[in-house]
């Protein structure tokens, strides 16, 4: 009994860790661009955009992107694209992020999978974030109002509790990866796993 409970406090201690870890690397950046990711390939005359920085400002190809604010400091965009590569800038006061990506039928890589997007259907941003009681934006988390839980029990050793959030592991927005997995399934697992 003794051996099981060092066990389980090792692995929450390494899920706290590289939890936090995760969290400082976040919040150590002012500004992030959620979507689509650096470098993907979008299989779409139109993009959607979802960036966060304090007064931020979006531009495509260097024109700027009129988009929608559903948070504060959050904008939203959904744009008509022509096929090819473009790079995706997002400016704030004290710095700024700039990403490339590729529209358009052909993969810029043969073999490279297409940017899905998460959700898989046009959703508000409402549905799953919101101002907490202090005005910020955050997660309010409720993964389980789209998928079933007991498909979780199906593919996870453990119950959803254990997990700080899905997005530990799963990219919440989209990705090009299976089940939209940051790591591979067994580098992922194994950040608390043996």
């Amino acid at each position: 009994m003794r051996v099981r409970s060092a066990v389980s406090i090792s692995r929450l201690s390494a899920l706290a860790v590289w939890f936090l870890t995760l969290a400082l690397t976040v919040s150590a950046q002012e500004g992030r661009i959620m979507k689509p990711l650096d470098g993907s390939w979008v299989k779409s005359d139109e993009v959607e955009i979802i960036a966060k920085a304090p007064d931020g400002r979006l531009f495509v190809d260097g024109k700027p992107v009129d988009s929608e604010q559903p948070f504060p400091d959050v904008f939203h965009a959904l744009i008509p694209i022509k096929e090819g590569q473009h790079t995706l800038k997002l400016e704030w006061e004290e710095g700024s992020i700039e990403i490339k990506f590729v529209t358009g039928d052909t993969p810029p890589v043969e073999g490279n999978p297409p940017f899905v997007s998460h959700p898989p259907v046009a959703t508000n941003c409402a549905h799953c974030h919101g101002l907490s009681r202090r005005g910020r934006f955050r997660f309010k988390g409720g993964c389980f109002t789209c998928h079933v839980k007991d498909e979780f029990l199906n593919i996870h050793s453990h119950e959803a509790h254990v997990l700080a959030s899905c997005g530990m592991c799963h990219a919440p927005h989209g990705s090009s990866s299976a089940k939209h997995l940051i790591l591979s399934k067994e580098v992922a697992c194994k950040q608390c796993h043996n």
